[in-house]
């Protein structure tokens, strides 16, 4: 292993004077080619570099050269990186390469995504196949320096290969519309760091975002899951079938693979919802009629017709989670195959034939099954065939034991590698992170599996979130998974990762942010403030004939967007988006996208830093625990008490003395849909209990709380009954605010 090298001591600004969100990252352009050589800052960090003495300097008479026609859309691609990079176009050359030229070339006797990059009179960078080579023209574009003005490449030796052949990314598609252009950000991110896999997840109960033409209803009742912020646009139809191939053009060009997920048999509303008569059954909800051959053809066509468009991945993800089977048993459909098949015993029998024969279907077209953990059921009448790869993320199956029944897994858990909004572990815990290291949601111990060689690799999760705080998120989060498949043994600091992060982020400014976001006032946690902020946003190149529009309320471009003349002042939260327009209204590149989230305080009360219990489930330890039902901030939905058990739970809080109150305030979570029925009681000894206040209706949860008055009472202690929510079986509390009797 080669070590990293000692990172130079370099200054760093801070969140509480000044951010730059749109240009995170320390420059490419060093401020004087007499100083000493910088550290290299490459992720993720090479299994071995050398670097010796010279550089190479680019010109305007360096070529990249496609040793092989097949190579040539890279060559392309990296052209136009280096372009946006250094302000240097290269142009696409044709046959031998000469001195100060770019040689992308495949090699045969590399394997396994092994590549090989030198740096002397000309650069050369070779790989067994084309995403090999495009793994080592990214080192290639990280390697770049920049002084005066001039791009050089330092003399450099790599020979790299991963440990872990699946280095995943997903997004959720299906919850909130991204547009084409924002997943080729997201493409473009993974590329950066040699994430092979963008898993697209393109069906849920809200959106089915597919194209089909054999099934065009499906799609039509498709509404965007607002859970956190305004929709992005009103009306979401599927993307085109020209939208996909051309994202598979994009991807491939790159070296990355588009993973389809179609996720059934649950989590199938939208299908049902749109095509009852061909997918679903009476009461079915969100789970397909599995054992309906008209069902299963369906399915077969709707596949294929996925499969037609993302032809370059070796894999499809068929989902299989959280998969409700209630109701199967009773289908006359069911009955019949119980005929046909006399092992199948009851539904979950179905499961498993469902899952293998769609392993047949997947097996025609030359694909390789992905699950999520509850499709692995080995054994049985109908066993999961075993070059299925499982993802994990629950540990609902125990990761052992799927490998010990011979299966290779993809460590998807929760913990760290789940982004739900503002449910996410720090770049620090991920730091500390290795793939074997399996976690669960709500807990940060972890099953470590001592023998990785089945282990394929892991996989960031992005779950219902906009397109607008994709890259914002994901930036850091995605290098250090990157790095952890690539190169489990990087070593270093993290002071030391972060410096080698602050390059490669620039470089990632440069390929997808055309604006930068500069902000002044004090930020918590990247996106939270309590004093006003000023934001101020300006073209990375400026051009007369381009404006900037912006919005604050997450829609995508539309005529309510406004000109961008002056620092924009913001009191409460901001759902910001930008781009460069020209002239006549269309847009020139990516759009620009963060969130800034006001944290309002409560108005003291009684309840407010107060000692709480739960019962009759224990109170958590993780991020949902009690004690932030009382933290004294109502307007952050994504903090708040979870109960550890099913409805009724209560919450009690002990005022320490006793109050004459008159009038009690919950504050739930709230996404729009669901509603919550509750009581408050109140005691002055905690034994005898008198209910002041009770919510029985069925009108969705708000921002505004359940909250009511009643005569004064006195009492020291306060329960606040949670007997039921609608859309699942575990209770949340925001904040709950106390007030004396007027």
């Amino acid at each position: 292993m080669t070590p990293l090298p000692p990172v130079a001591s370099r200054s760093h600004g801070t969140l509480r004077t000044a951010a730059l969100l749109g240009l995170a990252g320390a420059s490419l352009f060093a401020a004087e080619t007499s100083e000493p050589p910088r550290p290299l800052g490459l992720i993720p960090w090479p299994t071995s570099v050398e670097r010796a003495s010279g550089s190479l300097t680019l010109t305007a008479k360096s070529r990249i050269v496609a040793g092989d026609p097949k190579l040539a859309p890279l060559a392309q691609v990296l052209s136009d990186e280096i372009l946006r990079v250094t302000g240097l176009q290269l142009a696409i050359g044709k046959g031998e390469p000469g001195a100060g030229d770019v040689l992308l070339a495949i090699d045969p006797a590399l394997k396994d995504e092994a590549y090989a990059l030198e740096v002397k009179d000309r650069a050369v960078v070779k790989g067994g196949d084309y995403p090999s080579v495009a793994s080592g023209s990214v080192t290639l574009l990280q390697a770049l320096e920049v002084a005066g003005g001039v791009p050089s490449l330092p003399h450099l030796t790599v020979a790299d290969k991963p440990v872990h052949p699946y280095r995943g990314a997903m997004i959720d598609l299906a919850r909130k519309y991204h547009s084409p252009d924002g997943v080729k950000q997201v493409i473009e991110l993974c590329r950066l760091y040699k994430i092979r896999y963008l898993h697209v997840h393109l069906s849920d109960d809200q959106l089915f975002m597919f194209p089909s033409t054999k099934f065009p209803q499906v799609g039509k009742g498709n509404g965007e899951f607002a859970r956190f912020e305004p929709g992005s646009k009103p009306r979401i139809e599927p993307y085109t079938r020209d939208e996909l191939a051309d994202l598979e053009r994009f991807s491939q060009a790159r070296g990355v693979h588009i993973v389809p997920e179609i996720d059934m048999p649950g989590h199938a509303g939208r299908l049902i919802g749109d095509a009852g008569e061909t997918f679903g059954f009476p009461g079915s909800g969100s789970t397909l009629n599995i054992g309906s051959p008209k069902t299963l053809a369906a399915i077969t066509t709707l596949w294929n017709e996925v499969m037609d468009i993302f032809q370059g991945t070796p894999y499809v993800h068929l989902g299989g989670d959280e998969a409700g089977l209630g109701g199967l048993e009773g289908t006359p459909e069911f009955k019949e195959l119980q005929r046909q098949f006399p092992d199948l015993k009851g539904a979950h029998d179905l499961y498993c034939k469902f899952m293998r024969d769609m392993h047949g279907v997947f097996a025609k077209r030359g694909k390789k099954m992905i699950v999520w953990e509850e499709g692995c059921n080995p054994g049985g009448a109908f066993p999961l065939p075993k070059d299925t790869l499982i993802m994990v993320w629950c540990q609902g199956r125990n990761p052992a034991d799927i490998v010990k029944q011979g299966y290779a897994v993809v460590n998807a858990t929760w913990t760290p590698l789940y982004i739900v909004r503002d449910n996410r572990k720090t770049p620090e815990f991920l730091f500390n992170w290795a793939v074997a290291k399996f976690g669960r949601e709500g807990s940060n111990d972890f099953n470590t599996l001592q023998d990785a060689t089945q282990v394929a690799g892991a996989q960031l999760c992005s779950w219902e979130n906009s397109e607008a705080i994709e890259i914002q998120s994901m930036r850091e989060r995605l290098a250090l998974v990157g790095e952890r498949a690539w190169n489990p043994r990087a070593g270093g600091t993290y002071a030391e990762f972060k410096a080698r992060h602050q390059h490669t982020d620039a470089i990632l400014d440069e390929l997808v942010h055309p604006i930068t976001i500069q902000v002044q006032g004090q930020l918590r946690d990247g996106d939270l403030f309590e004093e006003p902020l000023t934001v101020t946003l300006a073209p990375k190149k400026a051009r007369a004939d381009l404006s900037i529009k912006y919005t604050l309320d997450n829609t995508l471009p539309n005529d309510q967007w406004k000109i961008y003349t002056a620092p924009i002042k913001l009191e409460q939260t901001a759902f910001l988006r930008a781009g460069l327009f020209d002239k006549q209204g269309v847009r020139q590149g990516y759009l620009v996208g963060n969130w800034f989230r006001g944290q309002v305080p409560v108005k003291p009360n009684l309840a407010t830093k107060k000692p709480v219990t739960v019962g009759p489930g224990p109170d958590r330890t993780d991020g949902w625990f009690a004690r932030i039902a009382v933290d004294g901030w109502s307007n952050d939905v994504g903090s708040h008490w979870a109960s550890s058990g099913e409805a009724p739970q209560w919450l009690q809080i002990d005022l320490e003395k006793v109050y004459p109150l008159g009038s009690i305030n919950v504050i739930t979570y709230y996404d729009g849909s669901r509603y919550y029925q509750l009581n408050a009681e109140v005691s002055v000894d905690g034994k005898e209990w008198k209910k002041v206040l009770e919510f029985k209706d069925t009108i969705p949860a708000t921002a505004a709380g359940y909250s009511g008055t009643f005569a004064k009472t006195d009492a020291r202690y306060v329960r606040i009954n949670m007997l039921k929510n609608s859309a699942n079986p575990n209770v949340h509390i925001v904040e709950v605010i106390v007030n004396e009797a007027k």
